[in-house]
């Protein structure tokens, strides 16, 4: 589990708990069924005509998949197995194909697959994995644009409701006791813009730009690991490969060479 985000979504709620119950110790009145049925179910209504209803249904999955339930990217690793499979591959491709079981990375095992096919040759499989890499941007980058692009609906529909609040109050002026009714009745309708707010800031936009920064993370880990299957193609120097693919990382985050032996 991603604790980082799961921190994250808990210590927004308490921040808007903490300020509502600051704002009156009375927390039913922030329950406005006019309000959520429009900011929410408008958001619901044009999430479904900007996508279809199974992609979007499908993004509480990513929610749980991708934010919650991953974690870093294991950059290390990967160097340390490239390394250990070019000790393979030196022995010949039949090692390196008994290896692959043992690979959890997909992509990883499919540059490996690639490799001990014996097949294509090292300009065949940076194409082939570079085409794949892109399918894989694409498909992640959608998704957070998916989540980036409903997070526009909510406040422009907390602008709907407090609008449409903002009639009915006009209604009642000059009825009887109208002075004593309008106050309440204009914080009841400001509540909508409320939900538009807080729903589209604490919950779809943090999920887009959590959804963004992982694909990076993976789409660099992926390239790394494109350079280290042509590397096992053309069955270079072990040193020569983990110094290579250190150049991808950070140099406290590097793998040295204890570690990789």
């Amino acid at each position: 589990m991603n604790f980082s985000s799961a921190f994250g979504v808990a210590f927004g709620i308490a921040i808007m708990y903490s300020a509502m119950k600051a704002t009156t110790p009375d927390m039913g009145f922030f329950l406005d069924f006019h309000g959520i049925l429009i900011v929410w179910g408008g958001t619901a209504a044009a999430a479904s005509i900007s996508f279809p209803v199974f992609r979007v249904l499908a993004l509480f999955k990513v929610f749980l998949l991708r934010v919650l339930g991953r974690s870093k990217p294991d950059f290390q690793g990967a160097i340390a197995q490239l390394l250990e499979l070019n000790k393979k591959a030196s022995i010949g491709l039949n090692a390196l194909r008994d290896a692959l079981p043992l690979i959890k990375h997909e992509f990883l095992r499919e540059a490996v697959n690639l490799v001990s096919s014996g097949i294509l040759t090292e300009k065949e499989v940076r194409t082939a994995l570079d085409q794949r890499l892109k399918t894989v941007e694409s498909r992640l980058m959608r998704e957070a644009n998916m989540f980036r692009t409903i997070g526009r609906f909510p406040p422009a529909f907390g602008l709907l409701a407090t609008t449409l609040g903002m009639i009915g109050i006009l209604g009642k002026i000059g009825q009887p006791d109208s002075q004593k009714l309008i106050g309440p009745a204009m914080s009841m309708g400001l509540v909508g813009t409320l939900y538009g707010i807080a729903t589209a800031n604490l919950i779809f936009l943090p999920i887009a730009e959590n959804l963004t920064e992982r694909t990076h993370e993976e789409i660099a880990l992926r390239r790394l690991i494109i350079e280290g299957a042509v590397m096992l193609k053309a069955q270079v120097n072990p040193i020569m490969m983990r110094e290579s693919l250190n150049s991808f990382l950070l140099p406290k985050d590097r793998v040295i060479r204890k570690a990789a032996a």
